[in-house]
């Protein structure tokens, strides 16, 4: 069981990725060649793979920018400034002081705009944004009208299957559109994708693809409940 999972998670390519991998890739050149910030905007619903995709994409152009990684937690009270949290303490400096002492938002930015711009490029990678807080969702709009003005790369990823009509992070979503902006929509993995997680575990791919719709957690989950069988 061990071993069958670890062949699907280790793998050197993430099934029907390319072209979002590639996406983000184009976006950091653009960011490199005229230092100017782009912020890219992954959605998807829960399971369908945002997280390893910005973290196989972060893995494989550390050597090309700066890497930042920060996240929110599925928590009742959530961090105030969780994700900001965790970039905080990987700048130190200016940007750890203003976070740590719960500066207003619009402080928090300024500080983080230094941050950012102290080495160029830099991606920073937002990870499960429909758990943030209200002041890191100020952050983040104070920080997308002005992307532009930093030599970044900001990717943010978020559960679109969890935003209902009046969520606060769907009504920042609807104000991100400048030129800047990019938006990734993952979908579930097609029926041969499935037969191909599927080989190491010796389960039914089509049995396989029709109770999880093709969507990568639950194909891994189900497929190694089934061992168990």
């Amino acid at each position: 069981m061990a071993q069958a999972t670890a062949r699907i998670t280790k793998g050197s390519v993430l099934l029907e990725r390319s072209e979002q991998l590639a996406a983000l890739a184009g976006q950091l050149e653009a960011v490199t060649e005229t230092s100017r910030g782009r912020l890219v905007l992954v959605g998807g619903e829960a399971g369908v793979g945002k997280t390893a995709l910005v973290r196989r994409f972060a893995d494989d152009h550390r050597a090309q920018a700066r890497t930042l990684l920060g996240a929110c937690d599925p928590l009742f009270t959530p961090r105030p400034l969780g994700p900001f949290l965790d970039v905080a303490q990987a700048t130190g400096g200016e940007f750890e002081e203003v976070v740590l002492s719960g500066r207003l938002p619009h402080e928090v930015t300024t500080a983080l705009m230094n941050a950012l711009r102290a080495k160029a490029p830099t991606m920073m990678v937002l990870d499960d944004l429909q758990w943030a807080d209200e002041a890191t969702l100020d952050v983040l709009r104070l920080l997308g009208r002005r992307i532009e003005d930093v030599p970044a790369l900001v990717v943010v990823t978020y559960r679109d299957d969890e935003l209902e009509r009046t969520h606060p992070l769907r009504l920042l979503l609807g104000e991100l559109r400048n030129e800047a902006t990019a938006r990734i929509k993952l979908a579930r993995l097609s029926s041969s994708a499935v037969t191909a997680l599927a080989e190491p575990f010796g389960v039914d791919p089509q049995e396989l693809y029709l109770q999880t719709g093709g969507n990568p957690f639950f194909v891994r989950q189900t497929a190694s409940e089934w061992t168990y069988v």
